[in-house]
């Protein structure tokens, strides 16, 4: 391998990454320049790494190597698919390309970010066998002899303690009941806009806060002490040797809005896996309001919804005022200009009007739901 790409961190958060591109058994060019482009799957391009300085290894000059930050602006797994070397004169007038295919890559976590705890509903463990020793507690409660008929067992017991204690009355201690031993996490990345499968900026930005609001409640779970089970509904390949915790982050950065699997399949899928434990599915805007009815009408007990509302992140975004448009030339944020672009009011409006129906079906159902 002539060219190794290496990575400050191993898994960053989008934004500026600190990049260093190795150049193994050459030397810099008498009088010229070299610089590295990297092109990704989706055919984007990197900026120009220069690469001018002296590579050592053990003290041995092993080749030359630069240093620059690349711009990683979303929250995904960016595979290589080339790294391109351009020789060049210091002139600028001639350019020698050599290409070295790469299969490697980095992926972006989700940004952590501090939440308030998510409440989970933990009634039913998916075997009794895997109950993990730790206890919630249910408070005591006073059991008084008139309240019971001739004939309740529970006289005889009152009896029996007035025997000792003279008191006609019997106070339960308090009891404890084990947790179940994990929580389901699903989260659905369905997408039923308009839009639905086109590359669009304005879902790229929401699908980064998305992403987002999944590690805040598989963070929120862990910290109540609880395991977490990750499922999403799509195939993701590995490419990463990740402990559990990392492998989830990873499954949620790879994800993509996907037309193929709805809600109500994903949850068929997964019942047998799921029927026994406790769970939360989380879902976005882009779910339609058809698939959440289906859903009801089969869905498990035990399961918490959890629900993006995307409607309040646009109304959190609003234009610049008319001076500051005047002052600077990038004056607009990058999710209000991604909502003026050509097809993006159709998204805006489905995902408007769809919020608006989820939350008019969750109150008919008199469903509670963690809004996240």
């Amino acid at each position: 391998d002539i060219i190794k790409l290496g990575f400050r961190q191993t898994s960053p958060t989008p934004g500026m990454v600190d990049t260093e591109a190795r150049i193994y058994g050459i030397r810099r060019p008498f009088l010229g320049f070299l610089k590295v482009t990297v092109f990704f799957e989706d055919n984007v391009a990197s900026d120009e790494i220069l690469v001018n300085e002296v590579l050592r290894e053990n003290g041995k000059r092993m080749g030359i190597l630069g240093r620059k930050q690349m711009l990683l602006p979303h929250v995904r797994d960016y595979r290589f698919r080339s790294v391109i070397i351009h020789f060049e004169d210091f002139f600028h007038l001639f350019a020698l390309p050599y290409r070295e295919s790469e299969h490697l890559g980095v992926f972006t976590e989700p940004p952590k970010t501090l939440n308030n705890g998510v409440l989970i509903n933990t009634k039913s463990s998916e075997d009794p066998v895997k109950k993990v020793i730790q206890h919630r507690t249910a408070k005591g409660e006073l059991l008084d002899y008139k309240k019971y008929a001739p004939g309740d067992d529970i006289r005889r017991i009152i009896w029996k303690n007035y025997a000792r204690s003279r008191e006609l009355t019997v106070r339960i201690h308090d009891r404890t009941f084990p947790y179940v031993s994990h929580i389901n996490v699903l989260a659905s990345f369905y997408d039923a806009s308009p839009t639905g499968g086109q590359p669009l900026p304005l879902k790229d930005l929401l699908l980064d806060i998305y992403k987002e609001k999944i590690r805040q409640v598989i963070d929120a779970i862990i910290e109540q002490g609880f395991s977490v089970r990750f499922f999403v509904d799509q195939s993701i390949e590995q490419h990463y040797q990740l402990d559990e915790y990392q492998q989830m982050l990873y499954s949620v950065s790879a994800a993509k809005w996907q037309s193929g699997l709805s809600i109500e399949q994903f949850m068929k899928d997964r019942y047998y896996e799921l029927h026994k434990g406790s769970t939360v599915l989380l879902f976005s805007s882009f779910c339609p309001i058809q698939s959440l009815e289906q859903l009801q009408n089969g869905r498990p007990l035990d399961v918490n919804l959890a629900f993006y509302n995307a409607t309040k992140t646009l109304d959190l975004s609003k234009p610049p005022s008319i001076l500051k448009r005047i002052l600077f030339t990038d004056a607009f944020e990058p999710l209000e200009f991604a909502k003026r672009e050509k097809t993006a009011p159709k998204t805006v409006k489905f995902i408007k009007q769809n919020d608006a129906a989820i939350e008019s079906l969750l109150d008919r159902y008199r469903q509670s739901v963690i809004e996240i």
